[in-house]
């Protein structure tokens, strides 16, 4: 006999159903209330020979999951479709409501993980949904092909469309220094692998910076790193001992957070650049491959924590509807599965829970599920699992789609096929198709990256208008350059000089030499340097201490 394994009739109909349909379930029913053994065998039979006919070559080795009824995964997101034997059924979709549950797609290189990201943004793009990407290997730069208002940050690679700078020590509106500067150590000492030592050590200093800026009363002139930096090397020299050590430790942390484009990334105190509040409702690229691989995890952390803390801030109710994406290349970085060493939970395993509270979906992306932090296994209401072949992969992909007795079938899937486990509406698992995404074949030069971002820069500038004169140019060209002509014509053009202060009042509380360095800040202020500049250059100067500097550029600020 040709059949290897028993199975019952239910079984056997179970698998020729999504084939043969409604033909199927008449004859179960007249199986199940055969009058006479001889008429049951005689029906058995024929469905045992069905069943050799159409799935002979699958019976060992194929992928048989029995799909669900088209009707229950009706969905607006058409990200694949659904198949069985071979034969594509029907649109595998999501709704609405599923992305804030997280989807968490897990695949050996090559297996069709970037593919299927790429249907679900485009899905975004055609339903105006806005998302943010990490892009840990520059692999979702052909999207700016799909979008004309997709923007591509270049983190930390001023040559091309480094627009995107903050002073991380600012909180997001609405959450008090206080807490943020918690939240800050926090972030970092997980990050940065350190210790507890390390954490007092960067919260006090951050807390005697901000006390020293006038934080604390509502100044809104922020100390970035480099004044810490400055802050923690003076302490060093004081220092002994297991506090040195700790304090060695926070250098470290200063020194990568000021060093090269990105310290210039994450310490800006200009007003031109891009910041985290304007992209969440706009289509967004982080690239990242231009950092490190600290560097990367941090920025990630960082901007999900961020965000989290702003949308907390902002929210006043849970359960709003879903209305921002963040997909996650390389996931393991960021929700690594390891023993914290700060906190019984992680930053970043906290934000994966609770985010869904506020509309934002994670999307996550990685090759290795084993690798995936518990809460991100546990949390996502959508699983989707590509070709596996590490076996620890395949044991804990298995044991989460409750496949344990049919796990080779992650190992036998060919390359965009991908088996799909929900948390709702249909909860067995099932197999699905990925179509091609031509558009990852497009070639996006550094040169379009950075032309399209300076268009959509200046665009924003005009709108904002930070640019008045060329705002008014553009507006009413024609009456200014008439207006221009008329005054000229007439001689009627009346230049004042108004009379330039040129020396600084001196302030009351400051040192002679305080008083000294705030005449020369005020000097280079007259002639129109900025701040931020002026600040730089003392920094570099190495004449003054780092607390004159501070004080000085606060009070002129």
């Amino acid at each position: 006999m040709v059949f290897q394994k028993a199975m019952g009739m239910e079984d056997i109909c179970n698998r020729l159903r999504p084939i043969l349909g409604k033909k199927v379930d008449e004859l179960y029913f007249r199986y199940s209330v055969a009058e006479t053994r001889e008429e049951q065998n005689e029906i058995a039979q024929f469905l045992r020979a069905l069943y050799q006919k159409n799935l002979n070559k699958l019976l060992d080795k194929g992928v048989l999951l029995e799909p669900p009824r088209k009707e229950v995964i009706d969905g607006d997101y058409k990200l694949a479709t659904v198949s069985y034997s071979g034969k594509k059924l029907f649109p595998f979709t999501l709704r609405d409501r599923d992305w804030p549950r997280h989807v968490c797609v897990t695949g050996m290189s090559g297996s069709g993980k970037t593919t299927l990201a790429f249907h679900i943004i485009q899905n975004f793009i055609d339903k105006k949904k806005p998302f943010l990407i990490f892009d840990w290997k520059k692999s979702f730069r052909p999207l700016l092909n799909a979008s004309p208002n997709l923007m591509c940050f270049t983190v930390g690679d001023d040559r091309i469309s480094n627009h995107f700078k903050m002073n991380i020590n600012r909180p997001p509106k609405g959450v008090a220094p206080k807490e943020w500067i918690n939240v800050l150590c926090d972030l970092l000492t997980e990050s940065f692998f350190v210790s507890f030592g390390v954490h007092k050590v960067l919260l006090e200093t951050l807390d005697e910076a901000f006390k020293e800026w006038g934080v604390y009363q509502g100044s809104e002139n922020y100390p970035t790193w480099n004044h810490l930096k400055w802050r923690l090397e003076e302490k060093l020299g004081k220092a002994g001992g297991r506090e040195g050590g700790w304090i060695e430790s926070a250098l470290r942390i200063a020194s990568l957070l000021t060093f090269g484009d990105f310290g210039k990334t994450v310490n800006y105190k200009g007003n031109k650049a891009v910041k985290v509040e304007e992209l969440l409702d706009k289509e967004v690229i982080f690239e990242l491959n231009s950092l490190g691989s600290i560097e990367k995890k941090f920025f990630c952390e960082f901007v999900l924590t961020y965000i989290y803390k702003l949308k907390k801030a902002r929210q006043n109710e849970v359960e709003v509807g879903f209305d921002h994406a963040i997909l996650v290349d390389e996931a393991h970085n960021i929700f690594l599965k390891q023993p914290t060493h700060f906190s019984n939970e992680s930053v970043t395993d906290m934000i994966y829970r609770e985010m869904r509270e506020y509309g934002t979906s994670l999307i996550c992306l990685d090759q290795h599920i084993s690798k995936i932090s518990d809460t991100v296994k546990g949390n996502s209401a959508c699983h989707i699992a590509f070709q596996q072949q590490l076996p620890q992969d395949i044991w804990d992909i298995g044991d989460l789609m409750q496949l344990r007795e049919n796990k080779q079938f992650f190992s036998q899937l060919p390359v965009g096929s991908a088996i799909v486990k929900l948390s709702e509406r249909y909860t067995s698992p099932f197999l699905v198709e990925v179509p091609m995404a031509n558009l990852r074949k497009d070639n996006i030069t550094n040169e379009n990256v950075k032309g399209r971002m300076d268009a959509l820069i200046q665009t924003r500038a005009f709108a904002d208008g930070e640019d008045p004169q060329f705002q008014r140019s553009l507006v009413d060209a024609d009456i200014i350059e008439d207006e221009a002509k008329k005054l000229k014509a007439e001689n009627k053009i009346e230049v004042r000089v108004e009379p330039i202060v040129e020396e600084a009042p001196e302030v009351a509380n400051f040192t002679s030499a305080q008083n000294y360095l705030y005449s020369q800040v005020w000097k280079r202020l007259l002639k129109g340097e900025g701040l931020e500049s002026i600040e730089k250059s003392l920094e570099n100067n190495g004449k003054y201490t780092s607390s004159d500097i501070m004080k000085v550029i606060n009070y002129a600020f």
